[in-house]
């Protein structure tokens, strides 16, 4: 059984549930597994990790983590009935002593969650936020996770029961992973960095991932119409914005830093010659950006930040200010 010191520090008044260090993935529901993996590999630049076969699942990375981004099909076993867009947003925390404290304070508030499991390689937890958004909160389990997520991986999720073992101190994180660079692939990042949602319920939204999620509030706008909220060691992994008659609420777009201007210029320029979907170009004093869409219409913000984001998004163009943070 867990130490009655870890379960006296999970007693404490703080408000907040857990304390992420930053996004760590996002899985999205897609209408063709194959072709999204391809697009994943051969635009976005990430590497296929491994498949899970039984529930038409695939997921891929640059070697920052078990998956920048997941996938599942539509009408795999275990997602039909579902449509395409966003299925979660992955919150990496600092271990499993986090992750178990972050339990206790939330169950001792009286909060329910969705579910919880072992996928092996991590511990997580499932809950919604007020406008139905899922999100996972995860410890890792194993710092070279790579020796058991190639391939085919064909085993079933299983229930985590929290307080029937000593949790982990150490971070099973990569500190220092080593970049894998996709060569022919039209962009190259360095790891996801963000999710953009627009909400109807904004203020209680900004509160939950506040209070129950343990973001920290980087800056809100002047008009209070956006938000922007960050882990431990991230810069803005989540912006939210109010919904309004031209914003309509949405999965709005996911982040992916690239390693400097100069080969996202290149990419740019591939990517008009290619004729990608284009979605948006964002050429300011703060950020270089492009926005292309998948096979699915889901919107990819590649971006290397020039300077700080603007205090306000107020008076710039709405179609592009959306993608400064």
């Amino acid at each position: 059984m867990i130490s009655s010191v870890i379960e006296k520090k999970a007693a404490t008044t703080e408000a907040r549930y857990f304390r992420p260090r930053r996004i760590g993935h996002a899985n999205i529901y897609v209408s063709d597994l194959d072709r999204s993996m391809a697009f994943y590999k051969n635009v976005v630049g990430l590497r296929e990790a491994y498949r899970r076969p039984p529930i038409k699942a695939g997921f891929l990375n640059n070697g920052n983590t078990h998956h920048d981004i997941g996938m599942v099909e539509v009408n795999g076993p275990a997602s039909r009935g579902m449509i395409v867009g966003l299925f979660h947003i992955g919150w990496e925390l600092e271990n499993q002593v986090d992750l178990l404290r972050g339990y206790q304070r939330a169950t001792a508030d009286g909060f329910r969650f969705d579910m919880m499991h072992d996928h092996d390689i991590s511990y997580s937890v499932y809950f919604r936020d007020p406008v139905g958004t899922l999100n996972e909160i995860y410890a890792d389990t194993k710092k070279r996770w790579w020796r058991d997520r190639t391939g085919e991986v064909n085993a079933p999720n299983i229930d985590w029961t929290p307080n029937t073992a000593t949790p982990d101190p150490e971070p099973n994180y990569e500190l220092n992973p080593k970049i894998v660079r996709v060569e022919g692939a039209v962009f190259h990042p360095v790891k996801i960095t963000g999710c953009c949602l627009v909400v109807d319920q904004f203020e209680a939204t900004v509160a939950f991932y506040r209070d129950k999620v343990g973001l920290a509030l980087a800056g809100r706008g002047d008009s209070s119409d956006d938000a922007v909220l960050r882990g431990a060691v991230g810069t803005g992994d989540l912006s939210l914005f109010r919904a309004k008659t031209s914003r309509p609420a949405q999965f709005h777009h996911l982040n992916f830093v690239c390693a400097d201007e100069a080969d996202l210029e290149a990419s740019i320029a591939r990517a008009k010659k290619e004729r990608l979907t284009i979605e948006a170009e964002v050429d300011a004093p703060s950020r270089r950006a492009l926005v292309v869409r998948d096979p699915d219409g889901n919107r990819i913000n590649f971006y290397v930040d020039r300077a700080p984001t603007p205090r306000s998004l107020s008076g710039l163009n709405e179609k592009t200010a959306i993608y400064l943070v």
